[in-house]
């Protein structure tokens, strides 16, 4: 049976492909940026259609730092903790369970508002997009996956999320907007499979590490 969680661990260029293919949908399901969409309009439903894109450009380009950052820094937080892989999938997947089931039950990933000239970076960029849990799967991934397959990714999963905020109006008009939160919870759902995964992976760890190696 195909197992995504071992792409994670090819290090040759030659899997490259497949490498990015996994991580991107991974990022892409944690950072979510469908389930931002009713909540970015409602924050600039009076602003004209540059000042909108102004902030979107702000958003994407502080998601992109943000996330790059943990990328290339991940294994030098772990290392300055002492905490070890397994314990950071179990304890990340524990914290993504969580906020994916916060997610399903429809409670909101932000409780206060900025005004419009803070928006692009507070909530949007974070804690909307980049919150605990992507920026504890971008840490996991920095220490499990190719750093050029997770680079590239994060550039894709940047793009992508420019281009929902950007022609957001559009997709909501398309979907409705009980369509659009309709697909942002099956994207909680990839986040659940995501974390059960990883709680999955540190437990078998675990258990290889203590002379337990299960079937």
């Amino acid at each position: 049976m195909f197992d995504p969680s071992a792409l994670l661990q090819i290090g040759d260029l030659s899997s490259l492909p497949a490498q990015v293919l996994v991580i991107a949908g991974q990022i892409f399901a944690i950072l979510n940026p469908i389930s931002v969409l009713p909540t970015f309009l409602s924050l600039t439903d009076d602003l004209k259609a540059d000042e909108r894109h102004r902030i979107v450009r702000n958003s994407s380009v502080a998601v992109l730092i943000i996330a790059l950052l943990l990328a290339v820094g991940g294994n030098y937080v772990l290392g300055f903790f002492h905490v070890g892989i397994a314990g950071l999938q179990v304890g990340g997947g524990i914290l993504l369970m969580s906020i994916a089931v916060e997610m399903l039950g429809g409670l909101p990933r932000t409780k206060s508002l900025e005004s419009h000239a803070e928006v692009a970076i507070v909530p949007i960029a974070t804690p909307l997009l980049v919150g605990p849990g992507t920026m504890t799967t971008i840490i996991v991934l920095s220490a499990t996956a190719s750093i050029v397959a997770l680079i590239i990714s994060i550039f894709i999963v940047t793009a992508l999320t420019f281009l929902l905020l950007r022609y957001s109006d559009i997709l909501v008009r398309i979907l409705g907007r009980n369509g659009t939160r309709a697909l942002g919870r099956f994207m909680t759902i990839i986040i659940a499979a995501f974390a059960a995964q990883l709680i999955y992976s540190g437990i078998t760890e675990w258990l290889r590490s203590w002379g337990v190696t299960p079937k």
